[in-house]
């Protein structure tokens, strides 16, 4: 907040806007569009968002369909909830949020929460998969007894957590993710 008081003071005009949803950033798209002077834009790339999502949800195995999913924020505690742009992503690609839509889009929670919730999926940073797996009680959860776990390098990580004209991508990433451990939980043929 003080580096807008700060532009503003030196006569930039800001303007900040705040994505939590889909619906969010379609508008927000719609609204820089707009501002840039390219209104078409802005529905045009919402579109390719929409296409990319939409073949990335094909993209996951029939297996995976209806797993439970969490993916945690930042380390921990703080997960994307269902209403968040996240986890209506995972919704399309066919997974179950154990963050229910009133817990708000980016609930902090608490660790024994997923615990009791018992996800067969975690998504989150890399650089925390380790600490996660070694949070008391967490060798319970079937995602990390299972090694069911896509863990995201920074600069893909990132992308994840940010709503904008990448999200069809992120979408892909996801997909790629669980098909890969779909095939890593395979029985190998003998």
């Amino acid at each position: 907040a003080r580096s807008i008081d700060r532009l503003e003071a030196l006569g930039f005009k800001v303007l900040r806007l705040k994505s939590e949803t889909h619906a969010d950033v379609r508008r927000t798209l719609v609204l820089l569009a707009t501002l840039l002077g390219t209104p078409a834009e802005g529905d045009r790339v919402w579109q390719r968002i929409q296409r990319d999502i939409a073949a990335a949800a094909e993209r996951v195995p029939p297996a995976r369909r209806g797993q439970r999913v969490y993916f945690e924020i930042g380390g921990g505690p703080y997960a994307a909830g269902r209403s968040s742009f996240i986890g209506e992503t995972l919704v399309v690609l066919g997974m179950d949020n154990i963050v229910p839509a009133d817990l708000g889009p980016f609930p902090k929670l608490n660790p024994e929460f997923v615990v009791r919730a018992q996800p067969q999926v975690v998504m989150g940073v890399q650089r925390e998969q380790a600490a996660m797996a070694a949070r008391p009680g967490w060798q319970s959860i079937p995602a990390i007894a299972k090694n069911q776990r896509c863990g995201f390098e920074t600069p893909r990580y990132e992308m994840l957590i940010r709503p904008g004209p990448r999200m069809g991508e992120a979408a892909g990433v996801l997909a790629e993710c669980l098909a890969t451990l779909a095939e890593a939980a395979k029985p190998a043929r003998r």
